[in-house]
């Protein structure tokens, strides 16, 4: 019989994914719910960050644009 070496790489890959699996499951630090859990908190976490970031840019660029405008009036006021 001649063995063209697919099964038993196909046998190889299988066995690897079953060992690889199991020492997963045993060696997780955390049930899936947990994880889960802190996945959240830090995406919302980022979220709010992002959120304060947000704000903070459009308050600055309000305040930047009040400064021009007072500049501008300013200027118009001069010209006239």
């Amino acid at each position: 019989m001649s063995d063209s070496g697919f099964g038993s790489f196909l046998a190889g890959v299988v066995i690897g994914g079953l060992i690889g699996a199991a020492l997963g499951l045993i060696l997780a630090p955390r049930t899936g719910d947990e994880l889960r859990e802190q996945v959240g908190e830090f995406v919302d976490g980022k979220k709010a960050e992002w959120d304060e970031a947000i704000n903070e840019g459009r308050a600055a660029a309000e305040q930047a644009r009040a400064e021009m405008d007072s500049v501008n009036e300013a200027a118009e006021g001069q010209a006239l």
